[in-house]
């Protein structure tokens, strides 16, 4: 691209109101083509695939976006591991053939990806078009040269994401985002090439226009703001002088116009035309918004003059099931449930998304924070810090910025999380260059380089926001990743879980006290025995699992604290990777931190902040009223969140009081406790004195039924679409059973297809395409189903053999059909369904099920599905002392939980099971000099001194003791840290303390022995 030829224009403009063009050009204006149809597609690597006479006629034939790594199966030893969630990554090549149209000839002609994950080359016509390492940015390749030669043109995409990890968290594989054939005449609107910036009633606009053509007469640039009724404005025409590239600037004013906020956003949309002469050579229509911005030191952001709070989410990319490649559909039903949440903000974490993101947030009301990059250096072992960002970022920060610019929703920057440098300084002034109306922050990274103070888990700290003035120096202070709390839904512990232990001086974290003074709950995901490590539990929906804080006191402090401008929880929704960190790792593959789970259903938190970030009267009572193995007469703390001016309890219609919901965090919920027994708990909220909302939690007797539900739109009239169902769980009377664990099998009826399957569960490790069956999770299963044509009736018919697995209180299994219309025609066909408790495959000479059948331990039913006479399904479910779901003694939730030996990577040693009183699964052993263990770390607090406790087990009748190297990123800590002798080796245990620092984000300790001593080493601690 030619550098521009600054031109200012002001003068020769003509403003005129309500302009309209009416000229009829002789030349065909510049268009738009999705490309995204019938692309070839192989997932290995290929020599020779970007040739045009290639033969791809085994490849499988696909449609864009895509992510090849969700499609696949999880496994313990994929690559990709526990940092990206142990799904498979490698290589894949994408070809796609087209014939040249005449009319694109000696036009300007452009292929533009929307994103690729990641190492992306594009070939047309065998011809290398050129290389992008990153994998969320956007790009494009001129092949008008190819296009005036040839006839067709084969493209070729080969896409490297083989090297892992390539990041911290999942990432998809492949060509995720759309993809599009740019048609424009050679004098044009460069891509990108608008800047439009508000401020009152002016709109200033700069325009870069591009010329390959000889020089240029008679040009004029004529620029109109329309109304979103389609009503020209206002426009104004500039006569420009155009010889190679120029850059129009022109400012135009609106009377009164509507303003662009979170509560109204309304958007106009310029349009930029540029004709040669009579002719429109050019149009490009760009929406944008009518907002002002002012940031202060003192009150945070004020947007078009009201002091807005930014209460914020951090989210990733993926969702659950559809990977890195989410449809349009589901991803504007996340950002409007973030909405419902009463989330007004979202920071890109830690990447920019595709651009559908950002169009949608313009159109909800959602602010944004655009992230650009994570690490300024290696994070990951093969990330873009590690391998391409001192080459690449400034290329990448230019076509991020002039992309994102024009929305209304974005109103800050951030660079980068949890990272350092001096080249934080280069980024920052870049970003005010490309684009000074909008400041730039970080996730706690070169924070004196930044315009705004972004700090991550350090400002949880107790005493940070307590003393915030002192840590802005000046500058205006948000909370980028604050807070960090866990969560399973359905899952619920009375007994607080800190993830560092209480008290901890590194982490310094709130009290938050003990709802009983004994554990109430044991419902677990797995028994004690089975678990890899400690780490490896669930968290309670209490809001009383956290590193440092809860979320109901960041909440408050958020609040009630002026200069505390914003907050990004981590996470609005849960996502998949980080499983090892904080999860333990294997068959962990999530990270449950979010509001909402993988499968897009709400936590009970999410009701905590719709409590306290909306207005729409609701009431939330938690948790479900199901307890089976809990002693009648135990007292359950009941909790009501609500944003009603009180909230009465009832229990099987009996009055337990009412409440008012409180300011102070510990009183935000009403809280009750009542003695535990089957029956009706009813929370009423009220409003003036009068009933606005109400919720009913009933006691669910055993699983007996299945009920579906769409959760936001239908499917439409075409083949792009997709739509999500729900499957809840019940009992005879529909109440929600809320442990429901039982395996629903999936049959589309009609012009459809099942795109994924979901149930938000951290540790189903189940493959998400390709089987048509997925177990429930704590009661909820979730679909996902696209149409194969776009027209044509489609149902759905769910089929489930139901009971509790392991009998606890019933001995009943029950098998259940039910069908549910997404588009057209809903039928109603006979249902046959037979089944055996041997172990047969059932026939229809099987006995026919006509109601609820008792069974034994141990036993295997299956079923078979026949409609209108037709068998289409065999249904299997196993029922034993073994099988789903269990009932544990409750871990003791307030200790630090080591980093285990045996979780780590070693080099010239092995793991050891045998011996005694070690903490985890094993330990490992040493015997050679040179032999190490290194554990990758993160802190999402801030760079500081922490204490390293080292727990050994070593003895030898000769010496005292022996001596380790003890390195933190590299640098060595000691030389020599003595090790003195245990009582007994391998079943007495000591351990030595030394004092480290701890970088924010990414860290790597290492201990290596010194000599040939055989040495035991169970785990570290940091605090």
């Amino acid at each position: 691209m030619c550098i521009k030829n600054f031109v200012l224009l002001f003068a020769l403009s003509l403003t005129l109101s309500g302009f309209n063009s009416n000229n009829n050009p002789k030349n065909s204006i510049t268009d738009r083509i999705s490309f995204d149809a019938n692309w070839k597609f192989i997932q290995q690597d290929v020599s020779g695939a970007e040739q045009i006479d290639f033969n791809d006629a085994s490849w499988r034939t696909l449609n864009l976006p895509h992510d090849w790594s969700i499609e696949g199966t999880y496994d313990a030893n994929n690559p990709m591991g526990a940092q990206c969630g142990y799904l498979p990554a490698g290589f894949g090549w994408y070809r796609k053939t087209i014939p040249v149209p005449q009319d694109w000839k000696g036009k300007h002609i452009e292929i533009a990806f929307d994103g690729v994950f990641m190492n992306s080359t594009v070939w047309a016509n065998g011809q290398e078009l050129g290389t992008r390492p990153y994998g969320w940015i956007s790009f494009a390749y001129d092949i008008s040269d190819i296009v005036k030669k040839s006839d067709t043109i084969t493209f070729a995409v080969r896409v490297d994401n083989d090297k892992q990890p390539s990041a911290r968290w999942y990432t998809g594989s492949g060509i995720y985002a759309h993809t599009w054939i740019d048609i424009k005449n050679n004098t044009h609107i460069d891509r990108d090439g608008i800047f439009i910036k508000t401020e009152g009633e002016n709109i200033f606009i700069e325009t870069d226009v591009f010329n390959k053509a000889e020089k240029c007469k008679n040009v004029k640039l004529i620029t109109s703001i329309i109304d979103a009724d389609g009503t020209t404005v206002v426009s104004t025409k500039d006569k420009i002088k155009l010889e190679k590239d120029l850059l129009v600037k022109t400012k135009l004013h609106i009377e009164n116009p509507k303003r662009w906020s979170t509560e109204t956003p309304y958007l106009y949309t310029l349009k930029t035309e540029l004709l040669k002469g009579k002719d429109i050579v050019d149009v490009v229509e760009t929406k944008f918004g009518v907002r002002d911005i002012e940031w202060k030191t003192e009150t945070g952001m004020w947007l078009n003059g009201k002091n807005v709070k930014l209460q914020g989410v951090c989210n990733h990319q993926d969702a659950g099931a559809l990977g890195a490649a989410v449809p349009y559909k589901i991803l504007r039903f996340r950002i409007q449930q973030l909405k419902d949440m009463g989330v007004n903000a979202i920071r890109t974490a830690h990447n920019p998304q595709t651009p559908d993101f950002y169009d949608i947030c313009d159109e909800l009301g959602m602010l944004v924070m655009d992230e650009i990059f994570d690490g300024w250096m290696k994070k990951a072992k093969n990330d873009y810090g590690a391998h391409h960002f001192d080459s690449w970022w400034k290329q990448d920060l230019t076509d991020w910025i002039k992309r994102d610019r024009n929305h209304p929703s974005i109103v800050i920057y951030s660079v980068g999380n949890e990272t350092r440098g001096a080249i934080g300084k280069d980024l920052v002034a870049t970003c005010n260059l490309l684009d000074p109306t909008r400041p730039v922050t970080s996730g706690h990274s070169g924070s004196e380089y930044m315009n705004v103070l972004g700090v991550n888990g350090s400002s949880e700290k107790k005493g940070y926001l307590e003393n915030l003035k002192t840590k802005q120096k000046g500058k205006v202070f948000i909370g980028t990743e604050n807070t960090h709390t866990w969560q399973v839904r359905g899952y619920y512990r009375t007994k607080t879980w800190f993830r560092d232990g209480f008290p901890n001086k590194n982490q310094r974290p709130y009290a938050i006290a003990d709802l009983t003074e004994e554990e109430v709950f044991t419902h677990d995901w797995t028994e004690e025995a089975d678990r890899k490590n400690r780490k490896q539990i669930f968290n309670s929906s209490y809001d009383n699992a956290t590193v440092r804080v809860s979320s109901r006191l960041n909440i408050a402090q958020l609040r009630d604290i002026p200069a505390y401008a914003g907050s990004f929880r981590w996470t609005g929704h849960d996502y998949i990777g980080e499983a090892g960190y904080v999860h333990g790792g294997w068959p962990f593959r999530a990270f449950m931190g979010g509001a909402i789970d993988l499968a897009n259903f709400e936590k009970d938190l999410f009701y905590l902040y719709q409590s306290q970030w909306t207005t729409k009267p609701m009431v939330h009572v938690l948790p479900h009223w199901t307890h089976p193995k809990v002693a009648l007469g135990t007292e359950i703390p009941v909790w009501v969140y609500s944003n009603c001016d009180e909230v009465a309890l009832f229990f099987n219609d009996t009055l337990l009081g009412k409440q008012k919901p409180g300011k102070n965090w510990e009183d935000m919920q009403c809280q009750w406790m009542v003695k535990w027994q089957p029956g009706t708990l009813k929370a009423v909220g009220y409003k003036n004195g009068k009933i606005v909302s109400e919720e009913i939690v009933k006691t669910a007797h055993a699983p007996s039924n299945i009920k579906l539900s769409i959760d936001g739109e239908s499917l439409g009239n075409k083949v792009d679409d997709i739509v999500q169902i729900r499957v809840t769980t019940t009992d005879k009377e529909g109440t929600f059973y809320p442990y429901g664990e039982n395996r629903t099998y999936f049959n589309i009826l009609g012009a459809g297809k099942i795109k994924a399957l979901d149930n938000g569960s951290p540790v189903d490790i189940e493959q998400h395409e390709g089987p048509n069956h997925r177990k429930a999770f704590y009661g909820l299963t979730r679909a996902y189903v696209e149409p194969t044509n776009a027209s044509g009736s489609i149902n759905l018919l769910a089929s489930c053999i139901l009971g509790e697995k392991k009998l606890i209180t019933s001995n009943k299994v029950s098998i259940d059909t039910e069908i549910i219309n997404l588009r057209g025609d809903k039928i109603a066909p006979k249902i046959d369904i037979y089944y055996t408790t041997n172990g047969d495959v059932p026939t229809q000479h099987s006995p026919i099920y006509k109601g609820s059948f008792k069974i034994d331990l141990e036993t295997t039913v299956k079923a078979l599905i026949v409609i209108d006479g037709k068998a289409i399904q065999i249904l299997e479910e196993t029922f034993g002392q073994n099988e789903g779901f269990t009932w544990n003694k409750t871990l003791a939730g307030h200790g630090q939980i080591g980093e285990q030996a045996e979780e780590a990577t070693i080099n010239k040693a092995k793991i050891l099971t045998k011996g005694a009183n070690f903490k985890g699964k094993g330990y490992v052993g040493m015997n050679e000099k040179g032999a190490s263990i290194s554990w990758y770390q993160e802190n999402d607090g801030a760079t500081g001194n922490a204490d390293l406790s080292i727990r050994y087990s070593f003895k030898t009748d000769n010496t005292s003791g022996t001596y380790i190297k003890v390195t933190v990123n590299g640098k060595v800590i000691s030389n020599k840290l003595f090790l003195k002798n245990t009582d007994n080796k391998g079943s007495s245990w000591s351990s030595v303390k030394i004092p480290i620092l701890i970088d924010r984000g990414a860290n790597t300790i290492k201990l290596e022995t010194l000599d040939n001593k055989e040495l035991f080493i169970d785990e570290i601690t940091i605090n």
